[in-house]
């Protein structure tokens, strides 16, 4: 529906001039979806400016915690649509009759109140150390070009791409771009091997691929599309001595020296994982674990793969992570420190949310389900156990 027929039919609803046929078309629209965000200040107002004069509303206790128990709760709402739940249960009290109006408006409605300042998102951001150890910062705006000896490096936005020159010396020379807490980039390698790099990652690689392989390195977690290149391996050296070597073309690379396991995800292709003992080679679904040494693999369901490279499309997969998990995520890509006070809960959570949500949505998400949690000055959140 229409933004302006919303306000309309809202205002119609408040000012009890609504028809039948008008109150059957905004009932429809409810079931069809809550309202859009731009609806709720105007939905304020009018409650603001016409709440009725109700002296007594014995069962408003009982309607209210029933017509609300019947809404979607953010933590299982998908792509983070869950704030619209609130008014959701506005039109539906009112619906109910103006006495719940009333009611509503005497009712403290659940939202964030402390004093600290709006936490954004995680944006694309990050720094390029040359090889003779100039740095340079790059952003979500910046348009640049840099000659270096062998290539050609553009910045376009969100992306950074060397192109070679074919004057490359003959000496390799490396290049690392590192993204910090809070930031990720995109880089097409000379190759035209393509990588995305999440929050708190680095990889180094070469301004030319000229030797009988192509070698980069990892920290942190990074996406890789592979180009091939026949007679050229392509290989990613990880935390802990490990090696993946590309033999196919997609895969994630989870490897965060804060973080006991290594995780490498094949999404399509074939990679051959090395640490101290022998190699394995993965399939399409399969995930390979290194740790003290060791490698195990695991041939994932469907959602966890999904789930594994999520944060390359732009969304939180919180399905059956636990709580410390979870923070994991929302501490690397918000530059926000996690303090506990006391044994954390334990919870599973289920769904979704957009990356590009602001903190403060995503803590009122992770409230939603029995987690004490709050925002404290200075970027930092704390969880209570109880």
């Amino acid at each position: 529906m229409e933004i302006a027929r919303w306000k309309y039919l809202l205002e119609q609803l408040y000012l009890q001039q609504i028809t039948p046929a008008e109150k059957a078309e905004l009932e429809q629209a409810l079931r069809d979806g809550p309202p859009a965000e731009q609806v709720e200040a105007y939905l304020e107002e009018l409650m603001a400016a016409h709440i009725p004069q109700a002296a007594s509303v014995p069962d408003a206790d009982a309607l209210f915690d029933h017509i609300t128990a019947r809404l979607p709760k953010p933590a299982v709402i998908r792509r983070g649509n869950f704030r619209r739940w609130r008014l959701a249960a506005a039109v539906l009290l009112l619906l109910a009759g103006s006495a719940l109006v009333w009611k509503l408006t005497m009712k403290p409605r659940p939202a964030y109140t402390a004093p600290v300042a709006i936490v954004p998102p995680g944006a694309n951001k990050a720094v390029l150390t040359l090889a003779d150890g100039t740095q340079v910062s790059l952003d979500s705006a910046g348009r640049q070009t840099l000659q270096q000896e062998g290539a050609s490096v553009s910045q376009d936005n969100g992306l950074l791409s060397y192109q070679p020159t074919g004057n490359a010396a003959q000496q390799t020379t490396y290049n690392i771009l590192a993204t910090p807490k809070g930031g990720q980039f995109r880089l097409v390698l000379p190759d035209k091997s393509i990588v995305w790099l999440n929050a708190a990652s680095s990889i180094r690689y070469p301004v030319a691929f000229n030797g009988k392989e192509r070698v980069v390195t990892v920290t942190g977690e990074a996406y890789f599309e592979v180009a091939p290149a026949a007679g050229q391996p392509f290989k990613v050296g990880i935390p802990g001595g490990s090696t993946i070597e590309v033999l196919g073309t997609a895969f994630n690379v989870h490897a965060y020296a804060d973080e006991p396991h290594y995780l490498t995800t094949l999404v399509e292709g074939k990679v051959q994982v090395r640490n101290t003992g022998n190699p394995v080679v993965l399939q399409p679904g399969q995930q390979a674990n290194t740790a003290n040494g060791g490698i195990s693999v695991a041939t994932l369901p469907a959602f966890r793969l999904n789930q594994a490279i999520a944060w390359k499309n732009g969304i939180f997969d919180f399905e059956q992570m636990d709580l410390e998990t979870v923070m994991q995520q929302v501490a690397r890509w918000y530059d926000v420190e996690v303090i506990y006070d006391g044994k954390p809960p334990h919870r599973k959570f289920g769904g979704q949310l957009s990356r590009n949500l602001p903190l403060q949505d995503v803590v009122e998400a992770i409230k939603s389900m029995k987690v004490n949690i709050k925002i404290l000055e200075g970027r930092k959140i704390q969880i209570s156990a109880s």
